[in-house]
């Protein structure tokens, strides 16, 4: 049987699913999955679901590229890319 954790979030009187989300926000991880968060409170993918079911949900047609979530998006796409070449042999 696991040991009970003990620390800030232990006595709140709220659900325990809130006090993951809590204890995820401490330790800088996404709220949803336990990845580790690129910037606020949840990983890139969860980011992009998010403001893609927002989007939806307003019915907005437009897309801000300058947001948040299209700047880390870019970035990710931007580093799997350039990681994804092979680094030619340097002739001496």
């Amino acid at each position: 049987m696991r040991k009970r954790i003990k620390d800030e979030f232990t006595h709140l009187s709220v659900s325990r699913q809130r006090k993951y989300q809590l204890r995820m926000k401490r330790d800088r991880r996404c709220t949803e999955c336990g990845e580790p968060a690129v910037q606020g409170s949840r990983c890139l993918k969860h980011l992009v679901k998010a403001r893609e079911r927002q989007r939806k949900k307003r019915g907005l047609k437009r897309r801000y590229h300058g947001t948040l979530s299209y700047r880390l998006e870019a970035a990710a796409r931007k580093q799997r890319r350039g990681s994804s070449r092979r680094a030619l042999p340097v002739a001496a």
